[in-house]
């Protein structure tokens, strides 16, 4: 397998563990603010003896801020996507989640003067009209709050995208991770602590499903997302992440036992479209 197909296969492993993550989350009984704090907690502790051995950390000062807002939107992003699942269904919340598209490059756009190719714009409008077609799958209307938390979600991450595309041009991918999940953390934990957040005890079944989302959606999906950032555009990776909402969808017919309507798979088709012809480079 040449090097071109095995980041294609990354891409595709990374999405697959990243759709896991709304089948955890809907699994757990815990406050949205306590498996979004352990989340990155356990991560953090996770991919920490990988950090320790790496013998160049050296992380310039001037990009320390930029470290620091990439671990503020990562936890914001958590804490109202997280949320949003405790008030809408499994497809609203991943679909919306993943709009983020729309965001990256109006923000691509400001920030680096990255002009939109036609291609780039039509896999944009594909997109679209699939989440469109998804959302209304599923009675888009009925938990406006849910969904609104979900869109928030979409704009945090594609902050967060664009700020590690700054980033993965300049450092390891070690050295974005461990440190931006690490401040992720720290912020989650202060809002836990400051909102009396129930973080101990809890059953071992949520200690459990916190690991494993740590483990599959954090460490190897998110991770292999950031790595994948090194070689396509953050509007690429962005439209790659949409696979999630299929993933999500299969998962939840297997789990939960929602089974989705024509409109649901036809929009899906339009995101998979829009993957295929968006740009790249």
């Amino acid at each position: 397998m040449d090097s071109k197909n095995f980041r294609y296969l990354l891409i595709f492993i990374g999405i697959v563990s990243l759709s896991f993550a709304a089948i955890f989350i809907r699994m757990s009984n815990s406050e949205p603010l306590a498996i979004a704090t352990f989340r990155m907690g356990i991560s953090s502790i996770i991919l920490l003896p990988f950090f320790l051995i790496k013998k160049d950390k050296n992380i310039s000062k001037k990009d320390i801020k930029i470290f620091i807002f990439s671990g503020l939107f990562l936890a914001l992003h958590f804490y109202t996507w997280i949320t949003s699942l405790r008030f809408t269904s499994i497809m609203s919340s991943t679909v919306l989640v993943t709009t983020n598209p729309i965001f990256v490059s109006i923000f691509s756009y400001f920030l680096f003067k990255k002009k939109i190719k036609k291609r780039t714009f039509l896999a944009i409008i594909l997109s679209i009209i699939g989440i469109v077609l998804m959302s209304y799958g599923f009675s888009f209307s009925t938990n406006l709050k849910g969904n609104l938390l979900a869109l928030f979600g979409a704009l945090f991450a594609s902050l967060y995208i664009i700020s590690d595309y700054y980033l993965r041009k300049k450092y390891d991918l070690i050295d974005i991770v461990f440190p931006v999940y690490l401040v992720s953390f720290l912020i989650l934990l202060s809002l836990s602590l400051s909102l009396n957040i129930k973080l101990y005890p809890l059953p071992l079944k949520e200690y459990f499903l916190f690991f494993l989302i740590a483990l599959i959606p954090q460490v190897i999906g998110h991770s292999i997302i950031n790595y994948s950032l090194k070689f396509f555009s953050p509007i690429f990776i962005s439209l790659a992440i949409l696979g999630e909402p299929l993933g999500a969808t299969i998962f939840g017919i297997i789990f939960f036992k929602e089974i989705p309507k024509v409109l649901e798979i036809i929009g899906g088709l339009f995101i998979i479209t829009g993957i295929v012809v968006s740009d790249k480079d």
